[in-house]
């Protein structure tokens, strides 16, 4: 059902579509796999490089379905709102063929009938149950507009009017004309921009009631005021306190950062804080976005994640990250005592850049950086000069995509049903570890049991391995490769000591990786947000849109900043007007520079209309054919593109 704001026609569903995005982008979520320990990763871009011939090969673009719903309908069918059921509604008619309208369309209730030949009674009718706020068929008697609205709000560049004629044609046998999609196209994006008005507008009430909905949280939105006294968007903050407490009493001191664009209307900067749980996978802790990835935004970020977490000058802590100035120069001046590691992925990723030929430099990079002694650091450090002669935010990319408070909404969302799903998993677990620590044991095991232990005193025992000897201590649970004191899993020469003593490795696990630990991580979970209209109602004035901020780093070099600057003196150079290829004539006057189209225009603005010629070019002479020629010779002739037959 539409309304009108400012004279345009908008649909009052936007907040319900929306709804069903998020729910769609939450059921699709896929688990993030915990990360191993001297495993290389995979990236996306290295499977793409090059083709079985060695070859470098494009990427494609990647093409997004259209979803749509089996078609089947029942009666007593439930439905979570009025959207979802108008779609499956519109996927019965494609299915079977049915041409329907809309003969009901109150808020609560929605009714459908066929119009497609005499006598048929088909016609459905669902309304919201009393107690329960979601949608039920109550009467089903068996006798295109809205089809790509949310894929045009998902992708707007891929679903062009040319391409929506296409699909619609291949998928249902449809026949629609181009300017119909055009039509749909146009609204869809008017639909958009609405919304993200209106909802942004209310971005401190949606503020509000997640500090409701959770108290004790950390919800902080900056504004700036600008010329005209409206109060612009600067950058907003959020740390759930569940994740909070959590992750200070069940998680390793470990803290990685990192920043990402935002996709949609709102440009700037996603900022994200993470850390790891007892299986050695993502778990989220703080969020925020800027307009901009500076020092100043890095320093706010960081500040917020230091009073918020209590990590005063970052003593025991551990924090990982990429090579961005800002940030650098922001953990040094807040967190000074932190011990700032560089995260892997990106140093690869500088080194590509000038060694993209050389094909072995990543298992080398990461080869180093599972290092676990100096002696081993060094050597692998000797392969790579001799030769020489990003996981969380893949999985809120989607969320990204979404309008400012929905991409919000999402990754809140998102981190709602994570906590919740690896509940599930870490209760229905059995076993003292978790099952990062029985992979980790499982590699371990080939090399443990070649081992050549002899014992000593004071417990400490002697590994040999490939002709080299390690000394082990089971009690203060240390190995001269050092592996055991970093992980914290026993490395392969103490288990070779467990073997032959028949002792259960998993008892010399640290606690961080049991599965009391892991469950204690997902114990407490996020309290559900309600929907838009249940926020509070804040005093506070509405939250305008910024313009689009100047994003740091080189600007980009045209052409003509290229040429040489002209002097004062010297006379610019003037520009020869282009030679037209093709002269356009008017299908109905038969006049050259415009089209039907443009054909009233253009009489309007010379005055009373002329009588067309007899006599024209060629080309008008076939644009003024007569309707019957045209459809003798197989041209579908649609209003206002007669020229392209």
């Amino acid at each position: 059902m539409a309304n009108e704001v400012n004279g345009e026609e908008f649909d009052e569903e936007t907040v319900e579509r929306e709804e069903n995005e998020i729910e769609q982008v939450v059921e699709d979520f896929v688990d993030e796999p915990p990360v191993r320990h001297d495993e290389c990763p995979s990236s996306e871009d290295e499977d793409e490089d090059e083709d079985e011939e060695g070859e470098p090969r494009r990427k494609a673009k990647a093409k997004v379905p259209v979803k749509h719903g089996a078609g089947v309908l029942y009666k007593g069918q439930r439905f979570l709102n009025g959207v979802a059921f108008k779609d499956s509604v519109l996927d019965y008619a494609l299915n079977t063929g049915h041409n329907i309208k809309q003969y009901r369309y109150d808020k609560d209730k929605i009714g459908f009938i066929c119009v497609g030949g005499e006598g048929c009674e088909w016609k459905v009718y669902a309304s919201t149950l009393p107690k329960d706020n979601v949608w039920k068929v109550k009467s089903l008697h068996r006798g295109a507009f809205m089809l790509f609205v949310d894929k045009i709000i998902e992708e707007p560049e891929y679903y062009m009017p040319m391409k929506i004629e296409e699909l619609v044609h291949e998928k249902w046998g449809f026949t629609v004309s181009r300017p119909q999609c055009q039509a749909a196209r146009n609204k869809a994006l008017k639909w958009i921009e609405f919304e993200n008005d209106h909802m942004f507008a209310r971005l401190r009430d949606y503020a509000a009631e997640l500090v409701h909905s959770n108290p004790d949280s950390t919800v902080e939105i900056e504004t700036v005021t600008n010329t005209i006294g409206q109060e612009e968007f600067n950058r907003i903050f959020i740390c759930f306190d569940n994740i909070r407490r959590t992750w200070k009493q069940s998680c390793r001191q470990l803290i990685g950062v990192d920043g990402c664009f935002l996709k949609h209307k709102v440009k700037g900067q996603l900022l994200v804080a993470l850390g790891r749980d007892a299986d050695n996978a993502i778990y989220p802790i703080a969020w925020g976005a800027v307009q901009v990835e500076n020092t100043e935004n890095w320093l706010w970020f960081v500040r917020k994640i230091k009073h918020d977490l209590g990590l005063n000058q970052g003593l025991g802590y551990i924090l990982v990250s990429d090579r961005q100035k800002g940030l650098i120069s922001a953990v040094q001046t807040e967190l000074p005592q932190i011990e700032h590691r560089m995260c892997v992925r990106h140093i690869y990723g500088n080194l590509k850049k000038n060694h993209a030929s050389r094909k072995e430099m990543k298992s080398l990079i990461w080869n180093l950086a599972w290092s676990y002694n100096e002696a081993e650091f060094e050597q692998r450090l000797d392969r790579i000069l001799c030769y020489d002669a990003e996981s969380f935010n893949n999985t809120i990319s989607k969320a990204r995509e979404f309008a400012f408070v929905p991409m919000l909404e999402g990754i809140r969302r998102l981190a709602m049903a994570r906590i919740a799903k690896r509940s599930v998993i870490s209760l229905a677990h059995k076993g003292i570890c978790t099952p990062y620590v029985t992979d980790f044991l499982k590699v371990e095991h080939k090399n443990a049991s070649l081992c050549k232990v002899t014992r000593s005193t004071n417990g400490m025992y002697e590994v040999k391995l490939s002709s080299c000897t390690y000394r082990v201590s089971l009690e203060r649970r240390t190995c001269t490769c050092m592996k055991f004191e970093i992980c914290g899993i026993p490395c392969e020469h103490a288990y070779g000591v467990m073997l032959q003593k028949k002792l259960a490795p998993e008892n010399y696990v640290c606690q961080w990786f049991r599965t009391s630990t892991w469950r204690r991580n997902y114990r407490d979970g996020l309290v559900p947000v309600r929907g838009a209209e249940f926020w509070p109602k804040t005093s506070a004035p509405d939250v305008h849109i910024p313009p689009a901020p100047p994003q740091p780093g080189r600007k980009k070099i045209t052409k003509a900043d290229k040429k040489r600057k002209k002097g004062v003196n010297e006379s610019p150079t003037k520009k020869a007007p282009k030679n037209k290829k093709r002269i356009m004539h008017c299908g109905i006057c038969g006049e050259p520079n415009h089209n039907s189209r443009f054909h009233t225009k253009q009489q309007a603005s010379q005055g009373p209309p002329r009588v067309p010629s007899q006599v024209a070019s060629p080309a008008a002479s076939q644009q003024v054919a007569s309707p019957a020629s045209s459809a003798a010779s197989g041209c579908h002739v649609l209003h206002g593109y007669e020229d392209m037959c």
